[in-house]
């Protein structure tokens, strides 16, 4: 069976000497026996989203292994729908919303806006959420939106309100991220049933192990 990482992240990061690389990435990959990633860049986060989709897109050309996820930052509204239409158009997987990184609301008309063209696109989303409530209330943002949404970066503190809302909303899957508590996996895959989690690592910044190990060593039978 191969392993899929659903949320990687390569680019330079300031406040890390670290090299954060497709060289660094690949090798923490084959090191945990992962044969394929999705993947962003963090110049798209930080940065420009545009400009880091581009890096990106040239990157994962060049590697087969890797499959490019645009970040969108709809704060600036204007080009963010074209820019959506754009990466569809050039072979992006899907899309990925990080509000607390850029600095904007679930709650903002640019972020609706956004959700519409990726509706248009047909492509799935993930929206990373970081406080309690914010499941709850993107469940109700997108329960008409006929795409699956990832609920991404969920903490321990905000699992339980993830369960609770995926339980009521069928296009609502999970990306198990750092959940590494024993016994974490076998209780998601109760509730939720394991055709709605996803394995995602942070790599290169996190190490894959200990996530994936947590997975691999899981009783699910």
């Amino acid at each position: 069976m191969q392993i899929v990482d659903a949320a990687t992240c390569i680019g330079t990061r300031p406040e890390d000497d670290r090299a954060l690389d497709v060289t660094t990435l690949l090798r923490e990959m084959d090191r945990a026996g992962v044969a394929r990633a999705l993947c962003t860049h963090f110049c798209a986060i930080r940065y420009h989203a545009r400009t880091g989709n581009a890096i990106l897109r040239g990157l994962c050309a060049r590697e087969p292994r890797l499959y490019p996820v645009a970040i969108v930052n709809p704060a600036p509204y204007v080009g963010v729908t074209d820019e959506i239409k754009r990466c569809a158009q050039e072979g992006f997987v899907g899309f990925r919303f990080v509000p607390h990184a850029q600095g904007w609301s679930l709650e903002s008309e640019p972020f609706y806006a956004a959700l519409e063209a990726v509706a248009v696109a047909g492509l799935p989303l993930a929206v990373e959420l970081s406080a309690s409530g914010e499941a709850t209330r993107l469940a109700r943002i997108v329960e008409r939106l006929d795409v699956p949404v990832i609920l991404a970066h969920i903490t321990y503190s905000i699992l339980g309100e993830a369960v609770g809302v995926m339980k009521r909303h069928a296009n609502l899957y999970l990306e198990a991220h750092r959940l590494v508590t024993p016994g974490v996996v076998e209780l998601l895959v109760a509730e939720l049933g394991s055709e709605r989690l996803l394995f995602a690592s942070g790599a290169p910044y996190w190490e894959i192990v200990p996530t994936l190990s947590m997975i691999r060593e899981a009783d699910l039978s």
